[in-house]
């Protein structure tokens, strides 16, 4: 049995931020209806890899899941609705403040058809205050959050070459709502109404390390971010990436670099030392695994027990033994888009390994699965559909 089998979650969502989440609870067994308009499907569903009409950045976002379509703003399909909602445990949307209550599908109309139910709310800046109307897309957060800035180059800020803000802001709010329902289940509430921002859950991602010369409030000794220095390591026919944090690690790539001087010099002693005098430190390093091919660094790196690897390539990546090993990337049939690749769920419940149930639905392909299991006959169905109400 997977954990979360048994919970239904209602998802009005497009995009990455909120799907991303629903999929992960999806994957861990929950039961994921999502919602779509019936004239505009998800934005998600006409980007990426594409084959066969479906693209393989819906696919690898939606897996799990059920989908439903329904015009929700005609008055004749809120009765579908209200069943809808009535039977989740989560209802999930990533609307812009004003949507929903225009819609009439706000927290308190939801609560008072289903107190029991934990309304989630995602949004980029929150429901009120600068730029809670505004569109929001990774880069305004990457921008906003300071992680452009961290990324920055002699060129001026970068992007995270990632979707990155949204999957934080994914992860987060799958979090959140897992929380949720344990303390409904422990019978401290009943139905929470959870709010996640972007802005919010990245500046959380960042703030550890990225903002460590902005935590303290007064005078305090500054030192080197990360990003700064510690980069990839240019090798004869490559790169490489290693850490030496610990005296022992930074001792054995002192001996593997032939660089014994370093043990002695007064700005790597200590591992505040060396965090201090980063950018000098990898300067010294850089001058001498050019030296060696990337396999030859690595594995005398490895020898003496300092992190490190070679920075793979994408089709490296699908090779590289300890992916093979741990069975990580899956491959099942689609069938519409075929043959498919996809990292497997990442957790690992008692030895068994959460299993791809359902792959990713076409728009509205569970409507008349769905609502006839909520006790709306073929007849009331089929007329709404001819209304354009379903599809």
């Amino acid at each position: 049995m997977e954990p979360l089998e048994g919970i239904r979650i209602v998802e009005l969502t497009t995009n990455v931020a909120a799907p991303m989440g629903t999929q992960m609870l999806a994957d861990q067994g929950a039961d994921v209806i999502r919602i779509e308009a019936v004239d505009k499907a998800d934005p998600a569903r006409a980007v990426g890899g594409q084959r066969n009409g479906v693209t393989s950045y819906f696919l690898s976002l939606n897996r799990n899941k059920r989908a439903v379509a329904l015009d929700l703003k005609d008055a004749r399909t809120r009765p579908l609705m209200e069943d809808l909602l009535r039977s989740a445990d989560v209802f999930v949307h990533n609307t812009r403040p004003g949507v929903v209550e225009r819609l009439g599908y706000d927290y308190e109309a939801v609560h008072q058809l289903n107190p029991k139910l934990i309304y989630t709310s995602v949004t980029g800046f929150g429901f009120d205050g600068p730029g809670a109307g505004q569109r929001v897309y990774d880069l305004v957060i990457q921008s906003v959050s300071g992680m452009a800035h961290l990324q920055r180059s002699e060129q001026g800020p970068e992007f995270v070459k990632n979707i990155v803000c949204d999957k934080v802001t994914a992860m987060t709010m799958a979090q959140a709502v897992s929380s949720a329902l344990f303390a409904r289940e422990r019978g401290k509430v009943s139905g929470h109404h959870i709010e996640v921002t972007m802005l919010d859950a990245n500046l959380n991602f960042l703030w550890h390390d990225g903002f460590w010369n902005h935590s303290f409030i007064g005078d305090f000794n500054e030192m080197p971010l990360i990003g700064d220095f510690i980069t990839t390591v240019p090798t004869a026919d490559g790169h490489a990436a290693m850490a030496t944090v610990g005296d022992h690690e930074f001792q054995g790539a002192c001996e593997v670099l032939n660089f014994p001087e370093g043990l002695s010099d007064p700005r790597f002693i200590t591992v505040t030392d060396r965090f201090a005098n980063g950018p000098e430190l990898f300067a010294e390093f850089k001058k001498r695994t050019v030296n060696f091919k990337t396999d030859d660094l690595v594995a005398q790196l490895e020898k003496a027990q300092v992190p490190c690897a070679k920075v793979n390539t994408f089709d490296e990546v699908l090779e590289d033994p300890r992916i093979k090993h741990r069975g990580s990337l899956i491959e099942y049939e689609h069938p519409v888009g075929g043959r498919l690749r996809q990292p497997r769920p990442a957790a690992v419940f008692d030895g068994e390994h959460s299993s791809v149930r359902l792959p990713a639905p076409g728009h509205g392909e569970h409507t008349d699965e769905v609502f006839k299991a909520l006790g709306r006959d073929q007849q009331e169905l089929s007329q709404l559909r001819e209304l354009g109400l379903l599809a």
